[in-house]
């Protein structure tokens, strides 16, 4: 089935990590005058890889994971948010969100399109 195959898996894991980005880098732009507070970030690529097989092991899992900013940056009162990366990597993450979006309705329609106009 087409929902099954690893290519539409693949861009849903993505889809959902490109929304876990998204609220990671609200959460990072609501504390951005939070003292102590340490920036967020989300890392997939290691998930994407293990999940093609790089490693030689096939897995279906495929999670993006929040981590803890290593960023050095700190100001005096601890917190770390750096209001013009946060902002900018915020408007990247949307439109990566709405190009996988984009790709998957047309996966879909293409599909839908398969199914209804296959002879009979």
């Amino acid at each position: 089935m087409f929902f099954q195959e690893k290519s539409f898996k693949t861009m849903e894991a993505g889809v959902g990590a490109a929304w876990l980005q998204q609220k990671v880098h609200t959460q990072n732009l609501a504390n951005f005058d939070t003292p102590g507070y340490k920036a967020k970030s989300i890392v997939f690529n290691e998930a994407l890889t293990r999940a093609m097989g790089s490693d030689g092991k096939r897995s279906s899992a495929l999670r993006a994971r929040v981590i803890d900013s290593d960023s050095s940056t700190i100001r005096p009162d601890g917190n770390n948010v750096d209001m013009d990366s946060e902002s900018v990597s915020l408007y990247k993450a949307y439109v990566h969100y709405s190009m996988l979006l984009d790709k998957v309705k047309s996966e879909i329609n293409n599909y839908n399109y398969v199914v209804n106009n296959a002879p009979k």
